[in-house]
This record gives structure tokens, sequence and C-alpha cells, in this order.
């Protein structure tokens, strides 16, 4: 069974039923390493709107228990819904897509290191976007590193997190499309 196969048994949620899974597919619209430009930003190419099943599901999904977390009943009444402090990454990764920051997705990377900053909670019904900056990539080890920003805000312009993002890529476009078909 193929590993998005096997992932469609934990789709929740809407969001989840139209993302794709399988970071092989779109490859050869991936940003590599050796054409990132440090300092270059750019938006994300989707919003994400906050819904109480996303929430709710992603909560759930890290072993949440705490009603302020999984029962929006019970949230409403004590002062709104909570986010599990990861739910970042699950809106980035949605917001992405291809294009700018899409090396997030490449076959053969490995997580170094990350950092979130939790700024405000995110709320039902917000609309999120990302935008994108290139911090910087080195060579270390003979491994190549990149590091992004991710900023997100909300329809009024407040940021409610950022991401500082480092993954180890494979180098070259040959590279990853090597990983992409193993």
């Amino acid at each position: 069974m193929a590993m998005a196969e096997r992932l469609a048994q934990y789709e929740t949620t809407a969001k989840q039923r139209e993302f794709e899974w399988d970071f092989t597919q779109g490859v050869a619209a991936y940003e590599t390493w050796d054409e990132i430009e440090v300092g270059r930003s750019g938006a994300g190419a989707r919003v994400f709107e906050v819904t109480e099943e996303d929430i709710v599901s992603f909560n759930r999904s890290c072993l949440e228990t705490d009603p302020l977390l999984v029962d929006p009943e019970y949230a409403a009444a004590h002062g709104g819904l909570r986010q599990h402090p990861l739910f970042v990454v699950q809106v980035v990764f949605y917001c992405i897509d291809t294009g700018i920051g899409s090396w997030l997705r490449s076959p053969g990377a490995r997580n170094p290191g990350q950092r979130i900053e939790l700024s405000e909670p995110f709320r039902v019904g917000e609309q999120i976007t990302a935008t994108i900056t290139h911090r910087d990539k080195w060579i270390r080890r003979d491994k190549n590193y990149v590091e992004d920003q991710v900023d997100l805000r909300n329809q009024d312009g407040t940021l409610n997190a950022t991401w500082f993002t480092r993954l180890i890529l494979p180098p070259t476009r040959a590279e990853l499309v090597r990983y992409a078909s193993m």
C-alpha cells in the first residue's frame, strides 16, 4: 500500500481530504537548495481558513484531552477553543503548496531544528496567510542546510505566529528527483 493510501485513513477534515499528501507529486515545481536566494520573500500559494474541525482534529491527533482543546462547547464558555502549538506546522504546509518555501515538502529532506513563536492564538474564522522569507543557506559536513522564516498573519494583518524552520535538503533538482523516485 502506498504511503498516501495509508495516510488516507487519518483524513478527518475537508482540508485534509483535499491536501496532496504524496510529496513526491509535483517535485518539478519545488524549490531546490541550489535555487534558493537568501533574502527573497513571498506569499504562500493558499490561504488557510481556520475552522473548528481543523483545530479539534489536529488537537486530537496530538492526543490532547484538555476540554479547552477538544470540546468546542466547553471552550466557548471559557474563552474559546485553543490549539496545540504545532498547529502552526499544519497551517504552513497547507499555505505553501508549490513555489516559495516548497522545499519544506522535499523528499529526502531531514529536519535538524525549528523554533515556533506564538504571538496570538488562531481563532475560528480567521483567514491565515503565510509570508515566507529565505533567511540563510549553508553547507556543513557536506550537508546542504536552508532556513526560512514563515510569518502567519490573519486577515487584519495581526501576526499569529512565526516559524523558523531549518532542513537539510538534496543539493540539486537531480538529487531531489532521485529521492522522489525511490
